[in-house]
């Protein structure tokens, strides 16, 4: 008998008056995959992890998690339920050092939400022992332990990205949404960043969803590809059948204008 999956979207639709960025997208995602997702700019990516995760509502459609309809609920209810998701660009706390964002992100799936997690204060963070601890293991990993005390704004684009990479692994997910991690990261941090992408599939089961259009890395990470091109699925598969696909490569040579 075939696992159900552990993320599946059904008929998701968005309009943004007359342009149609979802378009009836179907996605099964099975616990422990490493799914890439690709596609030209503006063929509904980003619009579908927005859907995803509540940040926006969908005009049709459902999203399920363990098969129970989690459609348009809030970010911070679906990390308590082990869904958690990057940005394209840094969410980092800045003026917070890098050991206490992750705290903080960690604090967020215990207390229900970020900004109430933080307002609980250092002194919380501190009484926290097994989450700090914890955010020091994670970035002994990361290779930012000798920045742990400094300040998130004052370390670079990269480290920030693996900052943020880390917050989402504070809370132990079941699953993670990565937004082009590897976008204005040097290729020393993008190897990282590969790395402990696959060290956390294969050690803690960690199920990724990756955005991403650097294809060269990607097509070497995933072990199945789906293609979004003007808001509907183009192709899905192994990477090696579609690097191959032509109606891939039209998509992408051709362009795309649909924001």
């Amino acid at each position: 008998m075939t696992a159900a999956p552990l993320l599946s979207v059904r008929g998701l639709g968005k309009r943004y008056g007359g342009i149609i960025a979802l378009d009836g997208v179907d996605l099964d995602v099975a616990a422990g995959e490493v799914v890439g997702l690709i596609g030209p700019n503006g063929s509904g990516k980003s619009t579908l992890f927005d859907c995803v995760t509540g940040l926006v509502a969908p005009d049709a459609g459902r999203v399920l998690l363990r098969g129970e309809d989690v459609t348009a609920q809030p970010l911070h209810r679906l990390a308590a339920r082990g869904l958690v998701r990057s940005f394209q660009k840094t969410a980092v706390f800045g003026t917070l050092s890098l050991v206490d964002n992750l705290v903080a992100a960690g604090q967020a799936r215990a207390f229900g939400g970020t900004l109430r997690a933080l307002a609980l204060g250092r002194g919380a963070a501190r009484r926290t022992g097994a989450l700090t601890e914890r955010a020091r293991r994670l970035l002994d990993a990361l290779d930012l332990a000798p920045l742990a005390r400094a300040p998130a704004a004052a370390i670079s684009f990269g480290q920030q990205k693996l900052l943020q990479f880390g917050s989402c692994l504070m809370s132990g997910p079941e699953i993670v949404l990565l937004d082009e991690p590897l976008a204005g990261v040097n290729p020393l941090l993008i190897e990282r960043m590969v790395a402990h992408v696959r060290r956390a599939n294969a050690e803690a089961g960690t199920t990724f969803v990756i955005i991403e259009h650097n294809t060269d890395v990607l097509l070497g990470l995933c072990a199945r590809v789906v293609v979004l091109a003007r808001g509907r699925v183009l192709a899905a598969g192994p990477p090696e059948t579609i690097a191959r696909d032509p109606r891939v490569v039209e998509a992408y040579l051709g362009g795309d204008d649909q924001r």
